[in-house]
């Protein structure tokens, strides 16, 4: 993986630990042998939780994604496999600049998911697309002014 220069280092470690399917997703820590209450995804409580599910083919992932898209005025774009997702910077055209900017976007999207999923798992807390936008919005802005 390419790190993003811009992007706050726990997103870039974020990054590399899913890549290296290293996130403790349901079906990781059953994988590991470590019991888990329920393998669905805590998001849409649909499917199993998994790395390509929570940052790729989960409806609230889906949904964020294309407000993202939105947002960085770039094509729909899709991506079955997290590996896809976080190359997929490399085949837009656009310059340089802006493919360093869609994959911190990208990196930063992750990140914000992560933290939506935690915090609906462990503190009930609901998941609104409007605040993940804005979260990525936010740090994404911060990121390119730095």
């Amino acid at each position: 993986m390419i790190r993003c220069k811009w992007v706050p280092a726990k997103v870039n470690i974020h990054a590399w630990r899913m890549e290296m399917d290293k996130v403790p997703s349901a079906e990781a820590l059953i994988r590991r042998n470590i019991g888990v209450h329920s393998t669905l995804c805590p998001t849409c409580n649909s499917e199993e939780e998994t790395v390509d599910h929570m940052f790729d083919t989960c409806i609230i992932a889906a949904n964020v994604w294309n407000g993202v898209r939105v947002w960085c005025k770039i094509p729909n774009i899709y991506a079955f496999y997290l590996k896809d997702l976080l190359s997929i910077f490399k085949d837009l055209d656009a310059t340089e600049k802006k493919k360093e900017a869609v994959q911190g976007i990208i990196l930063i999207r992750c990140w914000s998911l992560w933290r939506a999923r935690n915090n609906a798992k462990f503190s009930n807390t609901p998941i609104r697309i409007e605040n993940i936008l804005s979260e990525i919005k936010a740090l994404g802005f911060f990121m390119v002014f730095l």
